[in-house]
């Protein structure tokens, strides 16, 4: 088969699942990535993976941007051609990669780079099952009439003592305002896709504001600091809106 001047062909085994990776993790940087790729044995050599990133860059269906103060290098978007490869592939997409009219990255893209990080603990550990993503909620959502309450940052399933386990993960990097959380209580309320939820925040402040913002509902929600659940998983301590009450995830999930 012969190809235009410029071209290039891609391959279904390393670089459509590199371009699909890229779509639901927003934004991802080089080191994540590669961790990906290596995990999902999509790539064994750093050097052929630098070539087939950059390459993809080249050709436009890659956008590459630097974050000055991370040690990752660069940091990955899907373009608008690289989208329209994987969703033509049966892709879950609604939404264009956001960002400001300058062109340049938002703020969003330090929340994108932890939820990597939540993301890849888990799948070092084996006991992840099944990720679905924003975009993959978002999806759902928006275009069929079995939908979640609300767009989770991902909804995760686990095996726990030989069973599967599944909960809805949010990650607060920023609070948002008392009311916005109200209005979520009231959604989250309402779930019939998923009965757990857990809450992450990178400090104990944030935290402690998540607590006192969901003492009303109803629901089953659980809150954590990542740095705890990165370093312990399962293990990782989680508070209730019950004051003093300390699980663990594994205990969260052990119950019916």
């Amino acid at each position: 088969m012969r190809y235009w001047k410029g071209s290039i062909a891609l391959s279904p085994t390393q670089d459509y699942p590199l371009l699909r990776r890229v779509l639901r993790s927003t934004f991802v940087t080089h080191r994540q990535l590669y961790d990906f790729m290596r995990l999902e044995y999509r790539t064994w050599s750093r050097h052929s993976f630098n070539n087939r990133v950059l390459r993809l860059v080249k050709h436009n269906y890659l956008v590459r941007d630097d974050v000055p103060f991370k040690t990752d290098g660069y940091v990955y978007s899907i373009s608008g051609m690289g989208a329209l490869e994987v969703i033509g592939l049966g892709e879950c997409y609604t939404s264009p990669t956001p960002r400001t009219k300058d062109g340049k990255l938002p703020r969003s893209v330090y929340h994108a780079i932890d939820l990597n990080e939540i993301h890849l603990a888990l799948k070092r550990s084996a006991i992840l099952v099944d990720w679905i993503s924003d975009t993959e909620i978002r999806s759902q959502n928006e275009l069929t009439s079995v939908c979640y309450c609300k767009d989770y940052d991902a909804v995760v399933t686990v095996r726990v003592d030989g069973t599967e386990r599944k909960f809805a993960l949010e990650y607060e990097r920023t609070p948002k305002t008392r009311k916005d959380y109200l209005r979520i209580s009231s959604e989250i309320d309402g779930e019939k896709l998923v009965d757990r939820f857990l809450y992450l925040a990178p400090s104990h402040d944030l935290m402690a504001f998540l607590v006192r913002s969901f003492e009303g509902s109803r629901r089953a929600i659980y809150f954590g600091l990542l740095r705890d659940f990165l370093d312990g998983l399962l293990d990782a301590p989680l508070r209730t809106v019950r004051p003093g009450a300390i699980l663990t995830l594994k205990d969260v999930l052990r119950t019916r």
